[in-house]
């Protein structure tokens, strides 16, 4: 799988690509190199697990801005600047009904 690095077009355009093969919306990250391979490979790491799992309920991410909340929202949990419960509570907001989703998600994001 290709490293999601590099400017927020760039980004936008690699959740297209994932949420196209995964068929759940997961993507990519930003800031330093280091921090982007940590995320890219967990990102790989969640999408493997998704792709497995048939109870997962596949996120609408329809629009690039709706792709990058999510990949904002994602990063910004691997990195610790919010609480799984954030997160969770953030994705039920934006996506009610989705509860479930945003928990697995949580889960596999930070697990160490």
């Amino acid at each position: 799988m290709k490293e999601f690095q590099g400017t927020r077009a760039q980004r936008a355009t690699a959740a297209i690509a994932t949420a196209a093969v995964l068929a759940a919306g997961l993507l990519s990250a930003t800031a330093s190199n280091a921090s982007s391979a940590a995320f890219d490979n967990r990102m790989s790491h969640v999408i493997t697990q998704v792709k497995a799992d048939p109870n997962y309920k596949k996120i609408p991410l329809d629009s690039t801005n709706d792709r990058e909340w999510f990949a904002d929202q994602s990063e910004a949990l691997f990195k610790k600047k919010i609480t799984k419960e954030e997160y969770v509570a953030e994705g039920a907001k934006h996506y009610p009904g989705y509860e479930a989703s945003f928990s697995e998600l949580a889960d596999l994001l930070t697990a160490p």
